[in-house]
C-alpha cells in the first residue's frame, strides 16, 4: 500500500484546524474555485461530501471520524480515535446513512462501516461493510473506498498476485457470492454520481500514473465489468481522480516532478479531453454536491384541513394510483377529544392509508370527498376504520360512511384504555390474517394526556427493512395500569415463551410508572419534558444504520406540542414516511440536542416535514429545521400541500 494514503485526513485535519469557516468556496485559504457546468464547489484537503452536500466527513490525525456542517457549524465526532488504529478516507454510503472508511491495524487494512451519526455517549456500532457477501474475494486488503451514496468501490489488494485491483458492492450487498472486480491493476477509485462510471489511477508502460475509466451498469456477477479506457496521456502523475456532481469531468492532483511533491489541481472531461487547471496549489480535490433537499409544511384552515393536506400529500387519487401507491384504508377519529385516536397512527400505517378527523355528529364534507377520492369508486375490499363509540362518532357518521358503499369497522371498548387495546388487537390482525400475531413492540404511554402516544405513533411500526410491522400503542390511566391493557400486555408476555419476545416501552413518565407497578420488564422514555420525551423516542428507533436494514431518519416530522390534533395525522404519515415526529415547543424550539441529532443525520435526512400552520410552527422555525437537515449553501426545496 502506499504511503500517501493517509494524505486525505491529514490534510483535512491541518485545514480544519485553521479555519472551520473558510471552507471550500468561503475563503482562500481552502483553496477553492468552482467547476462550471454544475457550480459546485471543488475542495481540496477537505474530504468527502454527503450525496446532498449537506455535510463532509474527514478523519483527523488522531484517526476520529468527524462530519462537518457546510460551511460552517461545529465539528461532530461520530467515531472517536482508537489507540492502534489508523483510519482514511471516509466516504458517505448508503445514501447518507452510513460512512465507510478504511482503517488499518498492525500494518492490515479494512473496511469498516459506522451509522452516519451516534449520538454523544453512545457506543458506535462498528460493523464490516462487505461482510454480506466477501467469501469470493481474494484475500487481501481493502483501503481507499468511494461511493456516490449507493455503490461502494474501494481497492483491494491481492495477497495472491500482490496486485491491487477495483472492486464495487452495493449498499445491498447484490453479486454472485461477493463483491464485484471492477477492474484490475487499479488504485484509487472514484465512481461517478449516476454510478455508471468507475474512474481510477493505472500506471502506464512510462511509469505515470493515469486516470482510466470503466464502465459500471451494476452487474451482479464475477465477471469483470469492461473494458478499461485511459483518458489521460501526458507524462505526468494525474491523482486521487474525483467526479463532479454532473459527471462531466473528473478532478485530480496533477504531479510532474519525480520527488513526490504535487503541482496543482486540474480536471479533465469524463470522456477525455479539455484538461484545465483549477487550482494552481495542489490538495486532493472532491466536489460538493449541491442536491438541495426538500421541507414541506401541510396545513389547513383547521385541524380538519390539516389532516386532508396530509392526506392528499401522502396519498394519490385511487383513479391515479399505481401498484403500491393506493391508499387501503381510512382510519376516521372525532376532532374535538383525542383519547379514542392515540394509537391510530399505527392503525392507518398498517392499514395503509390516512388518518382524518370529523365532527362527533356528522360526516365533514372535506373528509366525506378525500375519502371517496383516496379509496374510489364504492368497494367493499375498501375498509374505513372508525375510532370509538357511538359517543365519539355518531351513527350518523358510521351511516354516512356505509352509504359511500365501504366497509365500515368500528372499533371502540368501554373506555379509551380498551378502545387503544381494540385498536392494537386490529393492527396485528391486519399482519397475521385472524390469528394472534405478536406485535413487533408495544408502546405503553398515558391515555389522558396526548403527547407521549403522539410521539409513540409514528415510531411504533418503525420496523427495519421498511414495510409496516404490527408495532402497537396501548394507553395507561395516568400512573395505574387499567385491566384492559393489563390483560393485553399479559397476552404478549404469555406468547413471548412460545414467540419471539416483542420488546416494551415506558413512553413518558406516567407510562413508565404503570408498567413499574405491575412489574413488567420494559425500556423507559422519559424525558423531563414532552419535548425530552419525544426526543428520546425518535433517539431509540430512528438512530442506527447496520447494513441495509437500518432505521436511520430519511424523513423528519415536526409538530407543536401544545396541541394534538395536527401530530394525529402527523404521526400517520410519518410512520409511513419511515421517520420520527418531533413534538416542538412554539417558543423556545427544539433543543441543542435534538439540533445536533438533525443536523448529524443530515445526509440521510432529505425530507423534512411540517404539520399545520405557522401559528402552530412559525417560519422562522421552518428556517432553522431547513438549515440543520438542508446544510447551508445548496438550501432547501421548499413545499406547501403538495399533492401527491
Amino acid at each position: 500500500m502506499r504511503s500517501s494514503s493517509f494524505r486525505k485526513s491529514l490534510a483535512a485535519t491541518a485545514v480544519l484546524a485553521s479555519s472551520v469557516a473558510s471552507i471550500v468556496g468561503f475563503g482562500a485559504a481552502a483553496h477553492a474555485t468552482y467547476q462550471g457546468p454544475a457550480n459546485s464547489p471543488l475542495t481540496l484537503d477537505m474530504g468527502s461530501f454527503a450525496p446532498d452536500g449537506s455535510r463532509y466527513v474527514y478523519a483527523d490525525g488522531s484517526g476520529a471520524i468527524i462530519t462537518h456542517n457546510t460551511p460552517g457549524g461545529a465539528p461532530l465526532v461520530v467515531d472517536p480515535a482508537k489507540p492502534g488504529v489508523s483510519r482514511s478516507h471516509p466516504t458517505f454510503f448508503d445514501n447518507g446513512a452510513a460512512i465507510v472508511f478504511s482503517e488499518t491495524v498492525n500494518g492490515v487494512s479494512k473496511l469498516a462501516a459506522i451509522p452516519t451519526y451516534t449520538p454523544a455517549g453512545d457506543p458506535v456500532k462498528e460493523t464490516d461493510p462487505l461482510s454480506f457477501l466477501a467469501s469470493k474475494m481474494p484475500e487481501g486488503t481493502e483501503t481507499a473506498p468511494d461511493s456516490d451514496g449507493q455503490d461502494l468501490v474501494f481497492q483491494h489488494h491481492n495477497a495472491t498476485t500482490d496486485q491491487d485491483e477495483i472492486w464495487v458492492q452495493d449498499s445491498f450487498g447484490r453479486g454472485s457470492g461477493g463483491p464485484i472486480l471492477a477492474a484490475t491493476d487499479g488504485t484509487w477509485p472514484t465512481i461517478s454520481p449516476d454510478g455508471k462510471t468507475i474512474a481510477f489511477d493505472r500506471k502506464d508502460s512510462a511509469g505515470h500514473e493515469q486516470i482510466w475509466t470503466v464502465a459500471w451498469n451494476g452487474q451482479d456477477s464475477q465477471t469483470p465489468a469492461g473494458t478499461p479506457k485511459q483518458i489521460t496521456n501526458d507524462a505526468r502523475d494525474h491523482l486521487f481522480p474525483a467526479f463532479s456532481p454532473d459527471g462531466t469531468r473528473i478532478a485530480y492532483e496533477g504531479r510532474t516532478a519525480t520527488n513526490g511533491v504535487p503541482d496543482d489541481v486540474e480536471s479533465i472531461a469524463a470522456n477525455g479531453g479539455g484538461q484545465r487547471q483549477e487550482s494552481s496549489k495542489p490538495g486532493l480535490p472532491d466536489y460538493q454536491p449541491l442536491n438541495k433537499d426538500t421541507i414541506t409544511r401541510l396545513a389547513g384552515a383547521d385541524r380538519i384541513g390539516t389532516a386532508v393536506a396530509t392526506s392528499q400529500a401522502k396519498w394519490p387519487a385511487a383513479a391515479k394510483a399505481g401498484n403500491g401507491t393506493a391508499a387501503s384504508s381510512v382510519v376516521l377519529s372525532r376532532d374535538d377529544q383525542f383519547a379514542d385516536a392515540l394509537g391510530g397512527s399505527t392503525l392507518a400505517v398498517t392499514g395503509n392509508g390516512p388518518l382524518l378527523l370529523t365532527p362527533t355528529n356528522s360526516l365533514d364534507s372535506s373528509v366525506k370527498a378525500e375519502i371517496a377520492r383516496v379509496l374510489g369508486s364504492a368497494s367493499s375490499s375498501k375498509t374505513v376504520y372508525v375510532l370509538g363509540g357511538e359517543q365519539a362518532l355518531s351513527p350518523a357518521v358510521y351511516n354516512a360512511v356505509k352509504s359511500m358503499g365501504y366497509t365500515v369497522k368500528r372499533i371502540a371498548g368501554p373506555d379509551r384504555y380498551a378502545t387503544s387495546v381494540a385498536i392494537a388487537e386490529t393492527v396485528s390482525g391486519l399482519v397475521g390474517g385472524s390469528g394472534w400475531t405478536q406485535p413487533d413492540r408495544v408502546l405503553v404511554a398515558t391515555g389522558n394526556n396526548a403527547p407521549d402516544a403522539l410521539s409513540a405513533g409514528a415510531a411504533a411500526e418503525a420496523i427495519p427493512g421498511g414495510t409496516p410491522g404490527a408495532g402497537v400503542v396501548v394507553l395507561t390511566d395516568d400512573k395505574k395500569m387499567p385491566a384492559s391493557t393489563a390483560a393485553y400486555l399479559a397476552q404478549v408476555q404469555a406468547h413471548d415463551k412460545t414467540d419471539y419476545q416483542a420488546p416494551v416501552y415506558g413512553v413518558g413518565g406516567q407510562g413508565d410508572a404503570a408498567l413499574t407497578s405491575v412489574g413488567i420488564q420494559h425500556t423507559a422514555l422519559v424525558g423531563a419534558t414532552r419535548y425530552d420525551t419525544s426526543y428520546l423516542v425518535a433517539k431509540t428507533f430512528f438512530d442506527s444504520w447496520s447494513g441495509a436494514w437500518g432505521m436511520s431518519p430519511a424523513a423528519v416530522g415536526f409538530a407543536t406540542g401544545l396541541t394534538w390534533p395536527d401530530a394525529l395525522s402527523g404521526g400517520a404519515f410519518m410512520g409511513q414516511n419511515r421517520g420520527p415526529l418531533l413534538l416542538v415547543d412554539p417558543v423556545s424550539g427544539i433543543s441543542p440536542v435534538e439540533q445536533q441529532w438533525l443536523a448529524g443525520w443530515a445526509p440521510y435526512a432529505n425530507n423534512a416535514y411540517i404539520f399545520g400552520g405557522t401559528k402552530a410552527v412559525d417560519q422562522f422555525a421552518q428556517d432553522n429545521y431547513a438549515t440543520l437537515i438542508g446544510g447551508q449553501l445548496a438550501g432547501m426545496n421548499t413545499k406547501y400541500n403538495p399533492k401527491a
